[in-house]
């Protein structure tokens, strides 16, 4: 069982990691190949998302009196 949570970057890279070693059939003496490819794996997305500009939502003006319905 993994020990730390998915939300971390080292509990995704360990959840990934984990992953590939059962896809890949368990196989013994891996373990270490299985976290550089999965920390690889989770660099890439990170980046991906840093590199996004972030867009704020647009603010809602409050409606005048006028157009309000009572």
């Amino acid at each position: 069982m993994i020990a730390k949570t998915a939300t971390t970057r080292e509990g995704r890279i360990a959840a990934l990691a984990h992953r590939i070693w059962e896809e890949e059939g368990r196989p013994t003496g891996r373990d270490e190949q299985h976290w550089l490819r999965a920390a690889s794996m989770i660099d890439t997305e990170l980046a991906k998302l840093a590199a996004k500009p972030r867009t704020r939502a647009p603010s809602k003006k409050p409606m005048s009196k006028k157009t309000r319905k009572t």
